[in-house]
């Protein structure tokens, strides 16, 4: 039986490299993450630019400005970056369902039995470089072996834009040669305990007794230890559990019967569906609208679809043809919901009609410029009503329900 196939995806110097995708005028330039350079505070992250100059890390700004002058110091944008990780997470989803996203620039991937779907491994990660760099512009280092501990090592070997396969039965050779500090758990501390003791490496690690390794670092510690530096790792891959529904809801300011009103808001809600499917790389098989009136009564109605969909378009015209079917005009609402249920991970079929085809071609582009610049860079013409009722940000209409402003 052939062993797991593993994938470390580690994107490089992902906050700066970010910043180079969004601004190309920054490439080339030594680029630093974390604040200006006459601010107190720490770089966050550095390009290599910058590295090349000794730039690291948790260095003071004003020491990074000293040895770096000509650098340009960002204060960096969270949502950009998370923006940005939700694309690469969405990237791996389109290749496998088993992903599990470390942090926003760290992730691992199962590919084990899909060299039914590709030649290769190598044909995988390949794949995975070219979609990043097209969406992003940005380089990622890949690591491919049989487990979670070895793929990340290999990740760090060949960067930036780095691929490290490590083939089954050559992972504890290749583990010998690295430092005693690459293994999880050994930090600054346990490390300067070991090179006291003339260990400086995995294989000398790997043999010492365990006994003396879990003396030395405690029990429990020493134990995960000991079968990292034999290249012990049956850690799976976490996928994130997926839900039964995805529902998009809020309150209004104030109850209202205006029905233009009420379409823009489900038109809206209906998109921040669509686009958390497709992020998600799922579908939905039913589509519900819920409805709370003024005297508090609650109206829930729901249909089935004949094929999946991932379409905020596609959804809302079911849930206004739901709304026209059960809204009672003569009463004020106050609060509405849209839900996707019947959630499935979506799965491109060979064939597809035309429409659809170009339907899928405009989601995609449309996703990538909200991933940029903010989700309400493209918005339907219906749900621009919203505006004389809500604040409006990048990331959406500050709507009543706070949660729902993401």
């Amino acid at each position: 039986m052939n062993k797991k196939v593993i994938m470390h995806i580690d994107a490089d110097a992902f906050f700066a490299s970010v910043e180079e995708g969004f601004n190309p005028l920054l490439r080339n330039k030594p680029v630093i993450v974390g604040g200006f350079a006459d601010e107190r505070g720490c770089v966050h992250t550095a390009n290599y630019h910058a590295r090349r100059f000794g730039v690291y890390t948790g260095m003071p700004l004003r020491k990074a400005q000293e040895i770096c002058s000509n650098a340009v110091f960002l204060k960096g944008d969270y949502r950009q970056y998370k923006s940005a990780g939700m694309v690469i997470e969405g990237i791996l989803k389109g290749i496998t369902p088993y992903v599990e996203m470390s942090s926003l620039d760290d992730s691992y991937i199962d590919v084990t039995g899909f060299e039914r779907f590709y030649s290769s491994p190598v044909e995988i990660a390949l794949k995975i470089k070219k979609e990043v760099w097209i969406a992003l512009k940005i380089t990622v280092s890949i690591g491919i072996s049989t487990s979670k501990l070895v793929a990340r090592i290999a990740s760090g070997i060949n960067k930036p834009d780095g691929l490290t396969i490590v083939p089954e039965g050559k992972e504890k050779e290749f583990l010998s040669r690295r430092p005693v500090k690459e293994i999880p758990g050994v930090g600054k501390k346990i490390e300067m305990i070991f090179n006291s003791f003339g260990i400086k490496t995995v294989g000398e690690l790997a043999n010492l007794p365990k006994s003396f390794i879990m003396q030395v670092v405690g029990s429990a510690n020493g134990q995960k230890i000991w079968e990292f530096a034999n290249g012990i790792d049956d850690r799976p891959v976490k996928c994130k559990e997926m839900s039964k529904q995805i529902s998009r809801e809020t309150s209004f300011i104030e109850d209202t019967d205006n029905e233009n009103f009420i379409l823009a808001m489900l038109n809206y809600l209906s998109e921040r569906i669509g686009k958390k499917l497709r992020d998600e790389k799922w579908f939905c098989r039913k589509v519900a609208l819920k409805i709370r009136y003024s005297d508090n009564r609650v109206v829930n109605v729901s249909t089935f679809i004949k094929s999946h969909t991932d379409d905020g378009k596609k959804i809302f015209s079911i849930v206004k043809n739901l709304y026209k079917r059960v809204n009672n005009k003569k009463k004020r609402i106050c609060f509405v919901a849209v839900i996707a249920g019947e959630i499935d991970y979506r799965e491109r079929q060979k064939f597809i009609c035309p429409g659809k085809i170009k339907q899928e071609q405009v989601n995609t582009g449309v996703d990538r410029v909200r991933n940029f610049f903010g989700f309400t860079s493209v918005i339907p013409a219906r749900a621009l009503l919203l505006s004389e009722k809500y604040r409006i940000r990048k990331y959406g209409y500050i709507l009543r329900t706070p949660s729902l402003s993401q």
